[in-house]
């Protein structure tokens, strides 16, 4: 079940601001859509209301889906969780921005609870469902599950993830939508809740690129005091594939099934076709950035200082098994060390960055497929723990390098593979590269295609 979402972000623009639809009749379109297929597809835990007043601003008539890890005044934020965390409760700053500039919040997203694992499971709520298969469930990614869905049901235009490991780019991946991960500490984490401080980042799901760049504009702290001039000036001076240098991490295109790899060299053949220059990169550090991913990142070492209080005991009685396996053998010992491993695992993240950044100086930007696996099927990853464990580790394998090495990362969609479900071409660049990211992935769009294209 493939929907059709018809109106972009900057079709919305210019029918608000010469009076041809009224904002408020494309909010109440995007809520009528909202429950007409919420039921089949699951993608929100809660829903809002059509706003009493027009709202006005930039982004007057679009629609945003919230991850429900980010705190939105008139809603409650459960994280994935049973329970509610009542501290989280007040809008934080990138909820703030957007809606200043005029957006309004259709609704809260599910996620994995407490934003652990990148398959979209949860047992304690619906899983939203996969829109690429009608046939079974397949798990649509995590942890950002309900976000690339709420976009397919046409109940919004952009839809706020947070990726510690991959959590944008893999639901985005799996269900062919774009998918930008912010370099750490670039856009503001306050209100949302956290999982690891070392590594979490916001991020941001459109259908396309070119729309994820007006929730860019007005979201990123270079550019949200005058989005506009940063739009018009993406449109103006847009970037020219002609002569690029694009970096080619061979080592991440192995092992890919259902010819993932096939599909993402295809595109690469028309990025080279439109003027391109492909090279090979060794990229380094990649089997120990892998091992450091395998040992848990900072995720099983920072977590608990959230979770193992007094205060949250209730929450943390209720943890999923494949939750809490992750830190539960962990001694009050372990716990009082993390600090110090955390600053050890640091430091090894600050080396994997700077030879990641020396080696990116030959290239404007790398890529590799963003997912070496299409999305399983639900019943699949449920049916037994080493399942789970397996794709779960398999989902995140190429994303999370841009994490422990902190890079700047997006995903585009790519096409189908053999099983007939989404694909997505990843790049990479380097730390605070993230306007320039946007710049790029909008050429590459403009040349691949964006998921209407490859998908409608």
């Amino acid at each position: 079940m493939i929907l059709k979402p018809t109106l972009n972000i900057k079709q919305i623009h210019r029918l608000v601001s010469d009076k041809k639809i009224p904002p408020l009749t494309l909010i109440g379109d995007a809520y009528s859509k909202l429950n007409q297929h919420q039921p089949q597809l699951q993608a929100f835990r809660s829903i809002g209301e059509v706003p009493s007043a027009s709202p006005k601003g930039l982004l007057a008539g679009v629609t945003v889906s919230v991850k429900d890890l980010y705190a939105v005044t008139g809603f409650d934020t459960y994280a994935g969780s049973p329970l509610a965390l009542l501290e989280f409760n007040s809008s934080g700053t990138l909820v703030k921005r957007l809606t200043s500039a005029g957006a309004h919040v259709c609704g809260k997203t599910h996620t994995v609870e407490f934003a652990f694992g990148g398959l979209g499971t949860n047992p304690h709520w619906p899983v939203p469902v996969n829109p690429f298969d009608t046939q079974q469930h397949r798990v649509p990614g995590g942890s950002s599950s309900g976000a690339p869905v709420s976009l397919w049901m046409g109940a919004c235009q952009l839809a706020l993830g947070s990726d510690t490991a991959g959590s944008v780019r893999v639901p985005a991946a799996f269900c062919g939508t774009f998918g930008l991960k912010t370099s750490v500490g670039r856009w503001e984490k306050d209100g949302i809740v956290p999982l690891a401080p070392s590594v979490d980042t916001a991020g941001l799901l459109a259908l396309s690129a070119a729309d994820a760049l007006w929730g860019f504009a007005v979201l990123d702290p270079a550019t949200s005091n005058n989005p506009k001039a940063f739009i018009d000036q993406s449109t103006l001076t847009k970037k020219s594939i002609q002569g690029a240098r694009i970096g080619v991490i061979t080592a991440l295109f192995e092992g890919c099934e259902g010819g993932i790899d096939k599909q993402v060299l295809n595109a690469l053949a028309k990025l080279e076709a439109a003027g391109a220059v492909l090279v090979e990169l060794d990229w380094p550090y990649l089997e120990e950035t892998y091992q450091l991913f395998l040992e848990g990142g900072f995720s099983a070492l920072e977590f608990p200082a959230f979770i193992k209080t007094e205060a949250r005991t209730p929450w943390f009685e209720q943890l999923a098994p494949s939750t809490k396996m992750r830190f539960a053998h962990l001694t009050d010992a372990d716990i009082a060390d993390a600090p110090a491993r955390v600053a050890e695992k640091s430091a090894l993240i600050n080396t994997f960055n700077q030879a990641a950044e020396t080696l990116l100086k030959r290239v404007d930007f790398a890529v590799c497929p963003t997912c070496p696996i299409s999305a399983p099927t639900l019943a699949y990853v449920e049916a037994s723990m080493e399942h789970y464990k397996e794709r779960n580790i398999q989902a995140l394998r190429n994303t999370q390098v841009a994490n422990l090495q902190h890079l700047c990362a997006a995903t585009l969609p790519c096409g189908l593979d053999d099983y007939d479900m989404p694909l997505g071409l990843q790049i990479m660049m380097g730390h605070g590269q993230d306007q320039q990211l946007m710049h790029w992935s909008c050429t590459v769009e403009s040349i691949i295609g964006d998921a209407k294209h490859h998908y409608n």
